[in-house]
């Protein structure tokens, strides 16, 4: 009995040594799987934060464009309806109080 509890099995410590690899291939593949997800979060909000920034001066960009078209539009009715026009600069008096 002790000489069959003695005796290897063939190929055994082969089969040692690659479980061994596999499982710490396994190890360095899963801690790289993690940071390289980790990076990909940190880009990914990076981008977000980039895409707030330029849709906030869009919109600040959108609202100078509609302050500057309602002043084209009123100078456009004034000059139409009204008549009215910029005067010459010899035809500006200074009074003074």
């Amino acid at each position: 009995m002790s000489h069959l509890a003695t005796r290897s099995i063939p190929g055994g410590g082969l089969l040692l040594v690659i479980v061994f690899v596999a499982v710490l291939a396994s190890a360095i593949a899963v801690t790289y799987s993690a940071h390289l997800s980790r990076q990909l979060v940190n880009d990914l909000y990076g981008e977000l934060h980039e895409r707030d920034k330029i849709q906030a001066e869009w919109g600040r960009l959108v609202l100078e464009q509609s302050t500057w078209m309602a002043h084209n539009r009123i100078e456009a009715l004034a000059s139409e309806r009204l008549k009215m026009r910029i005067p010459e600069a010899a035809d500006v008096r200074l009074v003074t109080p």
